[in-house]
């Protein structure tokens, strides 16, 4: 299925080349590729906490129960960016209940699971293409919430979905191995309604985007974060009348 096409920079920052890409959904054929995709992105990462690695089993069999994979190709056909979405149902992995989202609401839920890009087409904001995609392929199924973890130490990231309508909703450690998942990473977990009301803002606490515990804070007080900005890499965090958005 065709989501889309146009023209990329490649090397964007020293010898540019201008490239023609699509944007498609992945089959499962394709799947080892986006996990070598993946592995290539892990490697050259200087801080390996801010990307959780997904093994081909899990995504085989989140592909088998409805997941699907946004992939951005180039013109030789090589996968250059993907974007990983669920629909976790019921399932206690449904990152609702980390939110306190009504649970008449969880069916409607969509996980933002990863999202990846080859290093030599960053800066083409691959990341908000493929979300704008499944934004719009998901909302004609009947599907509301939008929901994923971002890294505390991923700026650019967190900037990125942000800006895109996300709101920061907990703070919390995911993907750990243990009962109380204390060895888990710290992780921002976003959210968006894509049907959501206008409501009065009633306070306004600015904070800085390494602050993690002012934020934590914060947010156990009913505070959302709700802007980000990038020059002075400040969040805006605002308390509403109802502690939704």
């Amino acid at each position: 299925m065709m989501l889309g096409k146009g023209s990329i920079i490649k090397n964007k920052h020293t010898n540019m080349e201008l490239e023609e890409y699509r944007m498609k959904l992945l089959g499962k054929d394709r799947l080892r590729e986006v996990i070598d995709l993946q592995q290539h992105v892990y490697d050259n990462l200087p801080n390996k906490d801010v990307l959780y690695m997904d093994s081909y089993e899990d995504m085989l069999t989140d592909m088998n129960d409805g997941a699907r994979v946004i992939g951005v190709l180039n013109s030789r056909d090589r996968i250059i960016a993907y974007r990983y979405i669920g629909f976790p149902g019921r399932d206690e992995r449904n990152m609702g209940y980390d939110i306190g989202l009504d649970p008449d609401a969880l069916d409607k839920v969509v996980h933002l699971e990863t999202t990846v890009v080859d290093p030599k087409y960053r800066g083409n904001d691959l990341q908000s293409l493929t979300l704008v995609a499944a934004k719009k392929m998901v909302k004609q199924k009947g599907y509301q919430h939008f929901i994923c973890t971002v890294s505390p130490h991923n700026f650019f990231s967190l900037y990125n979905i942000m800006k895109n309508g996300l709101k920061i909703k907990a703070l919390k450690r995911k993907y750990g191995s243990t009962e109380d998942g204390d060895d888990g990473l710290w992780r921002f977990i976003l959210h968006s309604d894509m049907e959501k009301q206008i409501l009065n803002p009633v306070d306004l606490v600015i904070s800085k985007w390494a602050n993690l515990e002012m934020q934590k804070d914060l947010i156990e007080r009913g505070y959302i974060g709700y802007e980000i900005h990038r020059d002075s890499q400040q969040l805006n965090y605002v308390k509403f009348e109802e502690a939704k958005i």
